[in-house]
């Protein structure tokens, strides 16, 4: 199987050019090539498309793994996509079960089978801002803001602690906002601190908010952080980081396959780390949509 593996060298996990280019002589039939600028991923995806690649593999973090992802189920191909996973978070990769360690991320690739996953078709009501596909997770609210708070810099020396800084730099947007919420259908207005809708299991660096979904089951997990008092919050946030949150009071948590928000601008959604800022948009569940490589 000829693999094509897009690199992405400014991936904040610390991890070498040269490691990953031996780890990945290692794949029968590779070529590595490196993307060297941020716009450059979706091009090079799609130009390994047309040269008959098989399998196409992002090697980088989550924003990386997306706009390959999307550019590869945008282009029709019969393709595979691969997980390489040497960014900050590496949330899509948890969920899938692929390891960290690249060179045990490497193994996989060489010996794994490529499944079917869902995606997330992510729409703002706002026309200068072109759709979407999320394959982990969009957090609205407070957390939208996150990734836009991590520099290069930060991520290189942080790592996975990098999101728990941002956080704490963003805690002067933590107050409640009014949206109106149609879950399939279902509408209710309600103020919350934060929304996810998910695909996977983790968000923001491990943090499991939707600790029973799964990136194949046909569902979006939609979890909703109400107006909780700040004591309250103090014996959430504890409940959030160990994934035994969704009974408790303040938290609201369904399945679904469609989510739409209206919200006044400020309201803010990070798209599988592209940050929105219209304040409304629709999700919409996707499923089966591309075969990723995974155990």
């Amino acid at each position: 199987m000829r693999t094509c593996v897009i690199l992405n060298p400014a991936a904040g996990g610390g991890c070498s050019p040269e490691r990953i280019r031996e780890a990945v002589s290692s794949i029968p039939g590779s070529e590595i090539r490196v993307s060297q600028a941020p716009d450059s991923v979706r091009p090079l995806a799609l130009e390994a498309v047309a040269e008959g690649f098989e399998r196409i593999v992002a090697a980088g973090g989550d924003g990386t793994v997306s706009v390959l992802a999307s550019a590869l189920l945008d282009s029709g191909a019969d393709v595979e996509c691969g997980l390489l996973p040497i960014g900050t978070g590496n949330d899509l990769a948890l969920s899938l079960g692929v390891p960290t360690h690249p060179e045990r991320a490497v193994s996989l690739l060489r010996g794994g089978k490529a499944t079917p996953i869902d995606a997330i078709h992510a729409a703002a009501n706002a026309a200068t801002v072109p759709d979407l596909h999320a394959w982990n997770a969009v957090v609205g609210g407070f957390g939208g803001r996150i990734s836009d708070r991590m520099s290069p810099g930060m991520k290189r020396r942080w790592r996975s602690l990098a999101y728990v800084r941002a956080a704490a730099a963003e805690l002067g947007e933590l107050r409640p906002r009014r949206v109106l919420l149609d879950i399939d259908g279902r509408r209710t207005e309600q103020e919350i601190r934060m929304l996810v809708i998910a695909n996977g299991r983790y968000a923001g660096g491990g943090i499991p908010f939707a600790p029973g979904g799964r990136v194949d089951d046909g569902w979006l997990d939609v979890v909703v952080i109400r107006a909780a008092s700040l004591a309250r919050l103090g014996v959430l946030i504890p409940r959030v980081l160990a994934g035994r949150h969704l009974a408790d009071p303040d938290v609201e948590h369904t399945r679904a396959r469609s989510v739409s928000v209206e919200a006044e601008p400020g309201f803010w959604f990070n798209v599988d780390g592209e940050t929105w800022t219209s304040g409304s948009a629709s999700f919409e569940l996707r499923p089966r949509a591309l075969p990723f490589v995974r155990p």
